[in-house]
């Protein structure tokens, strides 16, 4: 009954458990008499009769399918499959309703829907890295619809979480919320920067057919493939908590923030050189660069708590 109101795949195992128990007690059933009897000058008592009979049932049952459980486990997916997921991306998958009442189980299931956020902004970037080397303007359109995407998971996550009961919650489970929130604001972010800047610097390149010198287009390739990795690194850290994959990750963006030092020193050194390709695509290297640092910024900041609670983090050098 509890299992009601979920994917009918969630009934699998109490229906399974169903199952086992009704052809056991029908098996019993026959022998119920005889092993009354037997039982009962082995128990010194009714009550303790009753609790041996039922361990000793449950013993054997357990015995007794532990061979054939693959057949019933295949049994129970055919008799309930899983239901048919929305064909809308956009559409939320795990913000079960039902869940809200056990916050534990509320925020694994955001977690998960913000693992697809995740998805979305990899996507994203990968297209992007994609359209660096080729011109396809119906590829910079299908980019600029993933970040509707992120907005509508953006939306449904941060309306779930806001229905959670503060006063149900533990400290611990709070921060986790807040850690989610932070998480996928920031995805949400990223993918604006992606949809609204870089998609626009690249629909400029290709309507100008402009190109980027092999050189520039190396060194901005780079930056895009580590943006890519260190968002595997933001998923670590929001998943399993890993400081070192946080450690990681800021070291990173401080590599970052070097390489783009060096490839705006290395394009203005072709510039003065005279490269033409350099000189016409001065504006755009520039701007690409200066967007993907945003959105690194944006994904490091996965970092920052964890490191902050770990004492990892040295504090600010400002002086007031």
């Amino acid at each position: 009954i509890a299992a009601m109101g979920h994917d009918r795949a969630a009934l699998r195992v109490p229906l399974g458990n169903l199952l086992n128990r009704a052809v056991g007690c029908v098996a019993v059933l026959v022998f119920l008499g005889p092993l009354s009897s037997l039982l009962a000058g082995l128990a010194p008592s009714e009550v303790r009769l009753a609790v041996d009979f039922h361990t000793g049932f449950n013993l054997v049952m357990a015995l007794v399918f532990i061979l054939p459980l693959p057949w019933v486990a295949r049994l129970m997916e055919w008799l309930l499959p899983e239901s048919p997921r929305s064909a809308d991306p956009a559409a939320p998958q795990y913000l079960d309703e039902t869940a809200l009442d056990t916050p534990t189980v509320a925020l694994s299931n955001a977690a998960r829907e913000t693992l697809r956020m995740v998805d979305v902004l990899d996507e994203m970037l990968r297209g992007c890295r994609e359209l660096l080397h080729r011109d396809d303007r119906d590829k910079v359109a299908e980019i600029s619809r993933m970040d509707d995407v992120l907005d509508s998971l953006h939306g449904a996550i941060q309306r779930y979480l806001n229905r959670l009961d503060d006063d149900a919650m533990t400290e611990d489970e709070a921060r986790r919320a807040s850690e989610i929130l932070s998480f996928a604001i920031n995805l949400e972010h990223a993918g604006d920067i992606v949809d609204k800047n870089l998609m626009e610097l690249i629909a400029k390149r290709i309507r100008a057919n402009l190109s980027l010198s092999e050189e520039g287009l190396a060194e901005i390739d780079d930056l895009m493939r580590r943006l890519i990795e260190h968002l595997k690194l933001a998923v670590a850290v929001f998943m399993f908590g890993d400081t070192g994959a946080a450690r990681r990750l800021v070291a990173g963006k401080d590599r970052f923030r070097d390489l783009e030092r060096a490839t705006t020193q290395s394009h203005f050194g072709r510039v003065r050189g005279g490269r033409a390709e350099s000189i016409e695509t001065s504006g755009l290297h520039l701007d690409l660069v200066r967007d993907l640092k945003r959105v690194e910024s944006h994904i490091a900041a996965t970092a920052y708590p964890l490191l902050e609670e770990s004492g990892d983090l040295k504090p600010s050098r400002l002086v007031g």
